[in-house]
């Protein structure tokens, strides 16, 4: 049994860039903002086993503010896609 979902997370020029694998393969997308993240984690969700690449730890040299502000970022998008979740 395939596990679908977005599978890993890495930061990219201020932004973040997702790896997915659906029923067609594995694609990549990107979040430039939270309604980005969010709409992207709606559509997909997480896999079972979701990873972080080592540059969520040093954000800073992917243009972020500080180095962890992908992973603060990233912690928006999963909160906010709760609430909607739980809103529906």
């Amino acid at each position: 049994m395939a596990d679908f979902g977005i599978k890993f997370v890495n930061a990219c020029t201020g932004g973040l860039k997702f790896r997915i694998q659906t029923a067609e393969g594995e694609i990549e997308r990107r979040a430039d903002d939270t309604a980005d993240g969010v709409y992207w984690v709606e559509r997909y969700g997480f896999a079972s086993d979701c990873y972080l690449s080592s540059d969520m730890d040093f954000a800073s040299e992917e243009g972020f503010a500080d180095d962890d502000g992908a992973k603060k970022f990233l912690n928006r998008i999963r909160k906010a896609a709760y609430v909607r979740q739980l809103n529906v």
